[in-house]
C-alpha cells in the first residue's frame, strides 16, 4: 500500500507582533515549522535561513536514511546561522526551534529542538510526540512545579535548546511508523502556548479538510489573543486508492520564509520600518487551491468495504459522535477577518486593524509604569516607622503619618505597654505629635527604652507608697510604744526597795528613709500607676519634683539608678527614760534606761 500527505500550512503575525519571524514549509515528503528569536529582523533570518536549507530534503528517500539525512541537515543549517553570524555582526543572538518531519511512504523522521510542537491525531487519540527543551518543563519533569503552573511562571519563555549558530545542534531524532488516516500538527508555540490541547483535539476530530482545519487553528489562537506569531501545518496521511481527494504535490513556504531569501530578508529589514515589514509578513498564507471539482464540502467517504476502516482510521467523528463541531466552524472565519479565498487587495482593507495592538501596547506599558511607580512608593512608605499613640499606648506605626485621597498611609504595627499617661507632659505632647525614626530597629530601641524609664518610674513610686504605710504602721506602733513605756516608768516609779523593776517594752524599727521622688520630668504622675495621691507621704506632690526634664520633641531615656537619698523626712533617734516618754517621730533605735526609784 502507498501512502501519501495531504496537507495545508498557515502562518500569522498574531495581534501583539510587528512581524512574523516563524517559518514553515510543507512539501510531500517534508513538513517543518521553526520559530525565530533575536528581535530587529534576525529571528526572522534564523527562522527563514533554516527551512530554506532542510528543504533540500524534501525529495524520496529510502526509510532507513531519513534519520541521518535529517540529523545532516540541522546541523548544516546550524552551520548556516554560524556563517551568517560572522559576516553580520549586527545578527548575533538570533536562534530559532525547528520541528521537522521528514516522510517516505509509512515511515517518518522527527526533529526536534526548542518549544515548537509536534501532535499527532490516530483512531481519535490526541498525543504530543516533542518534548518541550524550556525551563519550565523541566521544573515539570522534576516535580518542581505542576503542568498548571506552567503559564504563569514568570520564566516561561526561556528556551534550554536551540539553533543559534554558537553551540552545537542537539535535536531530539526519533522515528515512527505511519498508518492512513494518522493525522499530524506541527506549530509554533504561538498556537500551542494559547489554544489547549483538549481544543486542539476537537478541532482536528471535527474538521476534516487540513487547509480548513489549520484556518481554524489560527483564528482560535487571535480568539485567545493572539500574542505571538501563529503558524501550524496540518497533514494527513491518505491512501491514493481510497481518498476522494488527491494528495498534495505543490511545496508551501509561509511566514518569513515565503518574502524571500534570508540575505535578502536581512537587507530589507535594514532598509524597511518594523511597520513595513509587518505589512509585508502579515498576510496568512494558506496552500495552494484546491480544483473546483474537488470541494471539501462535497467530500464523499469511501464505499465498500474501505468505509467503515478509513472512518475510523482518520480518527473523525460522524455527526451523532460526542464531538461537536465547534461554532467557529460552523459559521466560517471571525467578523471583521478575510476568509481564506480574499485577495490580498482585500486582506490590506483590514490592515488597520493591527494599529489596534499597538496603542493597546503603550496603554498597557504606561499602566505598567504608573502601577510600578505606585508601588516603589508604596515599598518606600512600607519602610518608614515612627512613634505615635494608638487606643492610649505607645506605639510603633509603619508608614508615614499622612492621607492620601482619603486613603491613609500608616498602620498601626507594634503596641508597647507603656500607657501615654504614664508619660511626662513634654513626652506625651511629643508622641502625639509623632517621633520620627531611622527605621524599625531604631524605633524598637526608642520604646524599650522608654519602657524602661517608665518602669523605674513605676518602682519609684511604689517604693514611695509602700515607704507611705510602713510610716504609717510605724506611727502607730510607736505610739502604743509610748503608751507602754510610760505605764512602765509609772509602775517602776512606785516600786518598794528589793523589788525588781519591769523591764521597758521593745521599741518599734523604723521603716528606713524617705524614698527620692520621682522627677516630673521624667516620670509621669503617680495615679497614672495606679497610686493615689493619699497612698503618698504628706507633702509629696503626686505629680513628682519639679526638675528641668526632657524637651517636648524627645523621650526620656534610661540611665543608671541612683542610690535613695535620705529624703526629706531625716528620720531622728530618740532615747527614753523610765522618766520620760519617747517623742521622736522617726527614732532608729530607741535606748531606754532603768532608774530605781528614790
Amino acid at each position: 500500500m502507498t501512502l501519501a500527505l495531504r496537507y495545508a500550512v498557515r502562518s500569522d503575525v498574531g495581534l501583539l507582533r510587528e512581524g512574523n519571524e516563524d517559518s514553515a514549509y510543507a512539501g510531500p515528503h517534508l513538513l517543518a515549522v521553526a520559530d525565530g528569536m533575536g528581535g530587529h529582523a534576525a529571528g526572522e533570518v534564523a527562522s527563514s535561513a533554516t527551512i530554506a536549507t532542510i528543504a533540500d530534503l524534501d525529495t524520496d528517500q529510502p526509510a532507513a536514511e531519513l534519520l541521518g539525512a535529517l540529523a545532516n541537515a540541522v546541523a548544516s543549517a546550524n552551520m548556516r546561522l554560524q556563517e551568517m553570524i560572522m559576516s553580520d555582526p549586527a545578527t548575533e543572538g538570533m536562534g530559532t526551534t525547528l520541528t521537522a518531519l521528514l516522510w517516505s511512504d509509512g515511515h517518518a523522521a522527527l526533529c526536534h529542538i526548542g518549544d515548537s510542537r509536534a501532535y499527532l491525531l490516530r483512531d481519535g487519540q490526541f498525543y504530543q510526540i516533542t518534548h518541550d527543551h524550556t525551563l519550565v518543563q523541566s521544573l515539570v519533569d522534576e516535580g518542581r512545579i505542576t503542568e498548571d503552573d506552567v503559564a504563569t511562571h514568570p520564566q516561561r519563555s526561556l528556551l534550554l535548546r536551540a539553533l543559534d549558530g554558537r553551540t552545537l545542534a542537539d535535536p531530539d531524532l526519533s522515528t515512527h511508523e505511519t498508518i492512513a488516516g494518522d493525522r499530524y500538527l506541527l506549530c509554533s508555540d504561538g498556537l500551542s502556548g494559547v489554544v489547549t490541547e483538549q481544543t486542539l483535539h476537537q478541532a482536528l476530530s471535527t474538521v476534516r479538510d487540513p487547509d480548513k482545519a489549520a484556518l481554524q487553528l489560527v483564528e482560535l489562537a487571535l480568539k485567545g489573543g493572539g500574542p505571538d506569531n501563529i503558524t501550524c501545518i496540518v497533514a494527513d496521511v491518505v491512501d491514493p486508492q481510497i481518498t476522494a481527494l488527491p494528495p498534495t504535490q505543490v511545496p508551501v513556504m509561509a511566514g518569513a520564509a515565503s518574502a524571500g531569501p534570508p540575505e535578502q530578508l536581512r537587507s530589507a529589514a535594514r532598509q524597511n520600518s518594523p511597520a513595513g515589514r509587518a505589512g509585508l509578513l502579515r498576510r496568512t498564507a494558506p496552500q495552494v487551491a484546491l480544483p473546483d471539482d474537488a470541494d471539501t464540502a462535497d467530500w464523499e467517504m469511501p464505499t465498500g468495504r474501505h468505509a467503515a476502516g478509513a472512518a475510523s482510521a482518520n480518527g473523525y467523528h460522524a455527526a451523532d459522535d460526542s464531538f461537536d463541531e465547534p461554532k467557529a466552524a460552523r459559521r466560517g472565519p471571525f467578523p471583521g477577518r478575510a476568509r481564506p479565498d480574499d485577495d490580498y487587495g482585500a486582506r490590506t482593507r483590514h490592515g488597520r486593524r493591527r494599529r489596534v495592538p499597538i496603542v493597546t501596547t503603550v496603554l498597557i506599558v504606561f499602566i505598567v509604569l504608573v502601577v510600578g511607580g505606585l508601588y516603589g512608593s508604596w515599598r518606600y512608605v512600607q519602610g518608614q516607622y515612627y512613634l505615635g499613640v494608638d487606643h492610649g499606648y505607645m506605639a510603633i506605626f509603619r508608614g508615614v503619618n499622612t492621607s492620601v485621597a482619603g486613603m491613609s498611609l500608616h498602620s498601626p504595627y507594634q503596641r508597647s505597654s507603656v500607657q501615654v499617661a504614664q508619660l511626662p507632659a513634654n513626652a506625651q505632647i511629643a508622641l502625639n505629635q509623632t517621633i520620627s525614626s531611622k527605621g524599625l530597629n531604631d524605633a524598637q530601641s526608642m520604646v524599650k527604652s522608654v519602657e524602661t524609664v517608665v518602669g523605674q518610674c513605676r518602682q519609684q513610686w511604689q517604693q514611695l507608697a509602700a515607704w507611705k504605710t510602713a510610716d504609717d504602721r510605724y506611727q502607730q506602733d510607736l505610739t502604743r510604744y509610748n503608751q507602754q513605756l510610760a505605764a512602765v516608768n509609772q509602775h517602776n516609779a512606785h516600786l518598794k526597795a528589793g523589788q525588781k523593776p519591769t523591764p521597758p517594752p521593745t521599741a518599734p524599727a523604723r521603716p528606713g528613709p524617705e524614698p527620692q521622688v520621682p522627677q516630673a520630668g521624667s516620670c509621669g504622675p503617680a495615679s497614672a500607676f495606679g497610686i493615689a495621691p493619699s497612698a503618698l507621704p504628706p507633702g509629696t506632690s503626686g505629680t513628682g519634683s519639679v526638675t528641668p526634664g526632657p524637651s517636648p520633641t524627645t523621650l526620656p531615656t534610661a540611665t543608671a539608678s541612683a542610690p535613695a537619698s535620705t529624703g526629706n523626712r531625716a528620720s531622728s533617734a530618740a532615747t527614753g527614760t523610765v522618766t520620760g516618754q519617747v517623742t521622736a517621730s522617726h527614732p532608729a533605735n530607741v535606748a531606754t534606761t532603768v532608774r530605781p526609784a528614790a
